[in-house]
């Protein structure tokens, strides 16, 4: 009986190529597109978890204000929370440093190192490659790099222990030996670096017991027989929070709560967080995105199936009338359906195998297609089983129901009322295709508005260049400034310590009659005089620094956010006292509102204080020059920096990767919107193409009688 079955199935197929392959196909490319959007969503969920605790793993962040969240806090309370709170088996921290590193006669600049506890290679599974993880960072002096690090810096992994690094701009004057080495960092990992330091080198610094410096990543793991529910973890908040409040005498107040580790990539929205989180928002839409190019193949092949009943009906009725059952027909139409499906999902396999470096490098992932997986092979075979089901069950049902006299009589050629069910499929997939292109275009319309909204400063022909933090930096700096006068192409630059783009420094901003048991936030910025003139910004009142006013140095500039917040116009704001981060000054200007963090984020209240240290130095160029600049720029930093690495880059280009996120999304919302309307089209393909074939003797007899082809294409493009 099967062997029967497979012999109808196989010579349906064979008989049918042109409908057939439209099937096939159509399904197998809903398959690959599904399969890609799974794999990528299966690739968002799994990170973090290959930590062998990390079910026991959290972390600690903090609510400064109502708008300020930051994914860092003290770091005393990582000792503290460790001592005080029993359920807390275990208690780690991280602080981010970036700096140029010299190992032998190389120079590095490192945008990925940490301060680590030396139990952090106890809570958290990175394996190593060479060294012990109980006492790799047990010293001041110890460094952990990962293989590629090591290889980068002294060409091998495993000659790299015990070697000597450099930290050129090191206070502690501490020359770094290599104790470990680790497997690299899987990219399933919320957090990536190269180097890690031990905290007890930090310590020297004298940060370590500060309360109010909100400057470390506390992760914490609970005790073995810890029983995780929503109310113990609650309970672990407030004991945390309880803590902090008993240890910190500092004026900073804050709100602790705790974040699963594996919440961390997909559940996010917070300042000072690790680079590279994902969005579970992404993660739910794009699966939804997946199920609908999968009901539209699935739909196609309904539609197809029906339409072309009316050719199997004379089957149906023979079959029948020598004793076939209702239910042996629907076997066999739905193993027909499964046959397909899996025919389908052969070719889906070959050619996400094949497609997947390319879809790798659109969504920048680096996704693996392991068949070797049995949870891989498990799935793929779910999903074909579904769509065969799925597709195949309606004309199954549809086909077996034929009544046995009406076929004999030749009455029903195809199922009544069927067409008009057909249609409305046919509508609904077309309907999905232009959801799914709508959603292209209003990503679309976000990207340009991030593009070209006014973020309150110039952003175009800014090139910046890293000024080193070396020896006597004020020395350093009226150096560059000395050099950068001597060229006539370099006149409009200005020095600043961060790059307005995405500012994450700050403190507790206050002022007289301000509202005690109100904490606001301001954001701070380190400029000199010509900061407002480069980036092309304006005044809403008052001056800017000068060189013509020797107090500047004590006094500041704020933006209009913060007068608001103060209760002021900016007008009235001009000879104000305020207080940032302790300090006392007097409000000699008010900037007009720019965007100092991403455009999806409100502008915070901005403090700018007169630089004396360096940092960066962002010039305005023009476009036919950009590359003389760049020349002049190296040989100025050589004379003045030496063998320092000269690097620079563009102020519209790193704004641009602010939204790198946003453009991979509606890349992929591009590519599978215009699959899912081709999906649709193949359907619609087949069946114009079958509705033809039946016409065409009423469309020979048209064409005899004088009918044009523009009138046989009007009339079947009515039907």
């Amino acid at each position: 009986m099967l062997k029967n079955y497979f012999k109808i199935a196989f010579r349906n197929l064979a008989g049918n190529k042109l409908f057939s392959g439209l099937n096939i196909l159509g399904l197998a490319t809903g398959m690959t597109c599904s399969m890609f959007i799974f794999l990528w969503v299966k690739n968002e969920l799994s990170f973090d978890k290959f930590h062998a605790n990390a079910d026991k793993i959290y972390r600690v962040t903090a609510e400064l204000s109502d708008d300020v969240k930051a994914a860092v806090v003290p770091p005393p309370l990582a000792t503290a929370i460790k001592t005080e709170i029993p359920a807390i088996k275990d208690a780690t921290r991280l602080i981010p440093l970036k700096e140029m590193i010299t190992a032998g006669t190389k120079k590095f600049e490192e945008k990925n190192i940490y301060f680590a506890d030396t139990n952090f290679l106890k809570i958290f599974s990175y394996p190593l490659l060479e060294g012990n993880a109980l006492t790799a960072l047990s010293s001041p002096d110890a460094v952990v790099l990962t293989e590629a690090t090591a290889r980068r810096y002294f060409n091998s992994a495993q000659a790299a222990v015990g070697k000597t690094i450099f930290i050129d701009n090191d206070i502690t004057g501490t020359h770094l030996r290599v104790t470990g080495v680790l497997k690299n960092i899987p990219s399933s990992s919320h957090l990536q670096f190269d180097l890690l330091l031990s905290t007890k080198l930090y310590e020297r610094m004298g940060n370590a017991k500060v309360w109010d410096n909100y400057a470390a990543y506390v992760y914490f793991q609970l005790a073995g027989n810890f029983k995780i529910t929503p109310a113990s973890i609650n309970a672990i908040e407030k004991q945390i929070n309880a803590v902090k409040n008993r240890n910190d005498q500092s004026d900073t107040r804050s709100s602790l709560s705790v974040q699963a580790l594996t919440d961390i990539h997909l559940r996010s929205d917070f300042m000072l967080d690790v680079e590279g989180q994902g969005s579970i928002r992404h993660v739910t839409i794009f699966s939804l995105v997946a199920i609908f190019i999968l009901l539209i193949a699935c739909i196609n092949f309904v539609n197809l199936s029906t339409a072309f009943s009316s050719q199997r009906a004379k089957e149906v009725g023979l079959r029948k009338t020598v004793g076939a059952q209702r239910g042996q027909l629907i076997f066999q139409f739905m193993g027909e359906a499964l046959l397909l499906a899996f025919t389908s999902l052969a070719l889906a396999i070959a050619l996400t195998a094949l497609l997947i470096p390319f879809f790798n490098e659109l969504a920048s992932t680096s996704i693996s297609f392991n068949l070797f997986s049995m949870k891989m092979v498990g799935a793929l075979f779910g999903m074909a089983a579904i769509v065969g089901l799925l597709s195949g069950s309606y004309p199954a049902f549809v086909l077996s129901s034929f009544n046995l006299q009406k076929i004999l009589k030749g009455s029903q050629a195809s199922p009544a009322g069927k067409r008009s069910f057909r249609n409305g499929l046919i509508v609904l997939q077309f309907v999905i295709s232009v959801i799914l292109m709508i959603s292209t275009l209003v990503v679309y319309q976000q990207l340009q508005f991030i593009k070209n909204r006014d973020i309150g400063f110039d952003k175009n022909n800014l090139l910046y260049v890293k000024m080193p933090e070396v020896g006597d930096l004020k020395d350093n700096k009226d150096a560059l400034k000395a050099m950068l006068d001597q060229y006539p192409g370099i006149s409009e630059y200005t020095i600043t310590d961060h790059l307005p783009t995405y500012l994450t420094a700050g403190g507790r901003l206050s002022w007289p009659g301000a509202d005690p048991q109100k904490q606001v936030i301001g954001f701070r910025l380190r400029t000199d005089e010509n900061f407002i003139k480069t980036f092309g910004m304006r005044l809403a009142a008052g001056r800017f620094f000068s060189g013509d006013f020797k107090g500047d140095d004590s006094s500041y500039v704020v933006n209009e956010t913060a007068t608001k917040i103060m209760g002021i116009a900016p007008s009235e704001a001009i000879g104000k006292k305020i207080t940032m981060g302790g300090r006392e000054g007097e409000i000699i200007g008010v900037v007009n509102d720019f965007n100092f963090q991403p455009v999806r984020q409100l502008v915070e209240p901005l403090v700018i204080r007169n630089n004396f240290s360096g940092g960066y130095l962002v010039m305005r160029t023009s476009p036919g020059n950009i590359q003389h600049i760049i020349e002049q720029l190296k040989e100025i930093f050589v004379n003045i920096y030496d063998d320092y690495p000269f690097s620079y880059g563009f102020v519209n280009e790193d704004l641009s990767k602010l939204y790198a996120t946003e453009r991979q999304m509606g890349k992929l919302f591009n590519a599978f919107s215009v699959l899912s309307i081709i999906i649709s089209s193949l359907g619609l393909f087949g069946l114009t193409t079958y509705t033809i074939q039946k016409r065409t003797k009423e469309i020979g007899v048209r064409k005899v009688l004088g009918a044009s082809v523009s009138s046989v294409i009007t009339l079947l493009s009515k039907v």
